[in-house]
């Protein structure tokens, strides 16, 4: 028990307290003289060690040495109190929820019989419901409803625009593909990777999407911007507001600016804009004031300026913008908000957070808004036949990773149960590169938009995983890490996409069976890589694959004799890539050929209603005329 020992220091305590003061008082008395008198002091000063002088100084030393016992312990006191009392300031109260449980329990407990045995069932262990290792969103993330990314901040509803425009620029450059001869060495310089920042957003709502956040609306007669944050919350202004003017509605938005404010917020060598949907750019801000006034009686553009400091300019920039919206950066008489470095803001009703971001960042978003011209036909470069034997069949290995649909690792037979996402993103990587990718490639291929030293660390803590889960079994890591590269163990692992790359090589090459060459390849391709798994870094390679596949599929059409051969070809090729706006042009014409101009009609009109569903405008088809 507690309360002897604290009895026993309380009693020590004060006995310290309180007995020397009372020996000292009783036994010796003050040890100085009331009064000092001139005589005491000469007798001192000529015989300082007397009895009644060492006895005084003693006596003095015990009076401090008392006086340090008690501020040692007013100090320990005072601290003690202290702490209570702030223990007792952060004790929470119970909330209503909480206050009816504990009632409920204790009812409960009352009520419960005392003598009934209860019978306990062994319950499994709950099933992980997420297989990657590092929850994609962070804190800061899943507070403020929006994304981070390397150029500043998101709000989720433009997050998901950005991220289906970033999907559609891959629709795009489907869709105008045009079917080339087969062959190794082509020129896909249409298949850039998507900018850091589309990407960085893609792979943040793939992993674990976010609940939007309304956002402040901006006031008819325009707002001013200032603030650490004014002109990054002015190129998200922008950004927002030409991502809603994709969408397929009846009042579409547009952005009027000029050329000067483009440069002063995206840098002197901004691009030419003149073809991004729903921006119109004049060579002045007087004249986009022109353009804002001129057409009062349509749908109102915004506009997108500087605070303009001449008084004129200000009068008619102020009934420009009385029937509509803009956004200046600089202060406005009308309305202004400060926007902070993060881009929130306490003005303009609330607390609220617009959409920052940096010129780089802009630039990137704005390179997706940008239509995908048709490219034209471009016969490759012919090289000196070098006949390459056809693939034989790889003899059997440790380990089998099919990438081509579903991606699956098997060991001896015998599937490996891969616990992480992450790891499996790893696994395709190093299939889709045979050549090894170094350790940074390869850590912000995963995890785009994330600092250096933390994607560092999730790719160790994702390999170790790896390994284990590849080793517990017996088996040995297929995966080899030689100067500071990452890549695949060739003779212990068979990748079916590596076979597919080899039937690809070899048809470039063939002269006397091409037709054989070209359906090994169509045999090897057993679905996209990686299927219903959407990773950003993947999309320029499988993309690259589909159109190795779809030009195999044009040439045993353009070589078969019989016209109902060729529409079966164009008919599978059109099973790959049902975007494909050439792929559906020859099969209509194909039909037209076989007499049967309805399904041509058919066919058409559902390309034209794909298209429509995924919000790119239907062409006018040869096959139909």
């Amino acid at each position: 028990m507690r309360w002897p020992r604290q009895v026993a220091s309380a009693a020590a305590l004060t006995a310290m307290l309180v007995g020397p003061p009372l020996v000292l008082t009783y036994a010796i008395g003050w040890p100085l003289p009331a009064h000092l008198t001139q005589g005491q002091l000469h007798q001192w000063v000529s015989d300082p060690l007397t009895e009644e002088t060492l006895t005084a100084g003693l006596a003095l030393l015990a009076w401090m040495l008392w006086l340090l016992v008690v501020g040692i312990a007013l100090r320990a006191a005072v601290t003690r109190a202290a702490t209570t009392i702030r223990r007792l300031r952060r004790v929470p109260l119970p909330t209503p929820m909480q206050a009816t449980a504990t009632g409920m329990a204790g009812a409960a407990a009352l009520w419960a019989p005392t003598t009934t045995a209860t019978a306990t069932v062994d319950q499994p262990a709950p099933t992980p419901t997420s297989t990657d290792e590092h929850p994609r969103p962070q804190p800061s993330q899943a507070a403020a409803a929006g994304v981070d990314v390397p150029g500043g901040w998101i709000p989720t509803d433009t997050a998901h625009q950005i991220a289906a425009a970033g999907a559609a620029v891959w629709l795009r450059r489907r869709r105008v593909y045009l079917p080339q001869p087969p062959g190794r060495h082509r020129d896909d310089s249409d298949l850039t990777a998507l900018p850091p920042t589309v990407t960085a957003v893609q792979a943040t709502l793939a992993a674990t999407p976010a609940s939007p956040v309304p956002s402040p609306v901006i006031p008819t007669g325009g707002v001013g911007l200032t603030g650490p944050g004014a002109a990054d919350a002015a190129r998200g202004f922008l950004i927002t507001t030409l991502l809603q003017a994709l969408r397929p509605t009846g009042h579409p938005t547009t952005v009027v600016t000029s050329r000067t404010d483009l440069h002063t917020l995206l840098g002197p060598h901004t691009p030419p804009l003149h073809d991004v949907p729903g921006l119109t750019v004049t060579d002045t801000p007087d004249d986009a004031i022109t353009v804002l006034m001129k057409d009062p009686s349509g749908p109102p553009p915004t506009l997108l300026t500087h605070a303009p400091t001449d008084p004129t300019t200000a009068a008619r920039l102020t009934t420009a913008l009385t029937h509509t919206t803009g956004t200046l950066v600089g202060h406005w008489t009308p309305a202004t908000w400060h926007i902070a470095s993060d881009g929130r803001t306490a003005n303009g009703g609330g607390q609220a957070r617009l959409c920052v971001l940096t010129a780089t960042a802009a630039l990137d978003l704005l390179a997706v808004l940008a239509p995908t011209r048709a490219p034209t036909a471009v016969i490759p470069r012919q090289r000196p036949a070098e006949p390459t034997p056809p693939p034989e069949p790889a003899p059997a290995k440790t380990f089998a990773l099919h990438v081509l649909g579903t991606p699956i690792l098997r060991a001896q037979g015998q599937p490996i149960i891969i616990r992480r996402s992450a790891a499996l993103q790893i696994l395709v990587a190093l299939a889709v590169h045979p050549a090894g990718l170094a350790t940074r490639d390869l850590a912000t291929m995963i995890w785009p938009g994330l600092a250096p030293h933390t994607v560092n660390r999730r790719l160790y803590t994702t390999l170790s995983d790896l390994r284990k889960d590849i080793t517990t079994s017996g088996h040995p890591h297929p995966i080899d890490h030689t100067d500071d590269r990452y890549h695949l163990n060739h003779q212990q692992i068979d990748v079916d996409l590596w076979q597919l790359h080899a039937a690809i090589a070899h048809a470039a090459t063939t002269v006397t069976h091409p037709t054989h060459a070209y359906q090994t390849i169509i045999d090897h391709y057993t679905g996209d890589i990686a299927v219903n798994h959407s990773w950003p870094w993947l999309d320029p390679i499988r993309e690259s694959t589909r159109r190795h596949v779809i030009d195999s599929h044009t040439a045993l059409a353009r070589d078969a004799a019989d016209p109902t051969a060729r529409l079966l070809h164009l008919q599978d090729a059109l099973h790959i890539d049902p975007y494909n706006e050439d792929l559906h042009d020859q099969a209509a014409r194909a039909l037209i050929t076989l007499g049967r101009p309805h399904d041509a009609e058919t066919l058409l009109g559902r390309y034209h209603q794909r298209l429509t569903d995924a919000g790119l405008t239907p062409p006018r088809l040869a096959g139909g005329q």
